[in-house]
C-alpha cells in the first residue's frame, strides 16, 4: 500500500474524489512550548490523502485544546506550501478536493495536554 500515488485511480474515481483504498489514524502531541511541528507520518508524497479531518483528540472530559490556541496547517510541504491557520474552536477541520502529499500541525500556545487527532483517507 505504500507505493500508491496520484494516477492509482481511474480518470472517474479520481474526478470525484470520493474513492478511498485506505484510511489512516494518528494522534498528534502539541504538547512542546516550541513552535516546532508535528508532522502526520502516513501523509507521504508517494500515499497522498485525498480527505483529512482533524479534530481534538478523544478521551478526556474536557477539550485537550483550549479556545485560545491558534494551530498552523502547513499543506504541502516545500516551495508550494500553503499555511493555514485555525482557532482550535473550529475543530474538526476536513481538507479535501486536493492531494495532500504532506501535513504539519503546530500550535501557537503549547502547554502540557495539546492534542489533535488525524484522520486521513488515501
Amino acid at each position: 500500500m505504500a507505493n500508491r500515488g496520484r494516477h492509482e485511480f481511474s480518470v472517474q474515481e479520481a474526478v470525484n474524489m470520493d474513492s478511498f483504498v485506505d484510511w489512516n489514524y494518528e494522534e498528534l502531541d502539541l504538547n512542546d512550548t516550541t513552535p516546532d511541528s508535528e508532522t502526520a507520518s502516513y501523509i507521504t508524497a508517494q500515499d497522498p490523502a485525498k480527505k483529512v479531518v482533524i479534530y481534538d483528540t478523544p478521551g478526556a472530559a474536557t477539550s485537550f485544546m483550549d479556545a485560545t490556541d491558534v494551530l498552523s496547517l502547513t499543506v504541502n510541504g516545500g516551495t508550494g506550501a500553503k499555511i493555514i491557520k485555525i482557532d482550535a474552536t473550529d475543530l474538526p477541520f476536513t481538507l479535501s478536493g486536493l492531494m495532500v502529499t504532506s501535513l504539519a500541525v503546530s500550535n501557537s500556545a503549547g502547554d502540557n495536554n495539546n492534542k489533535v487527532s488525524v484522520l486521513s483517507f488515501h
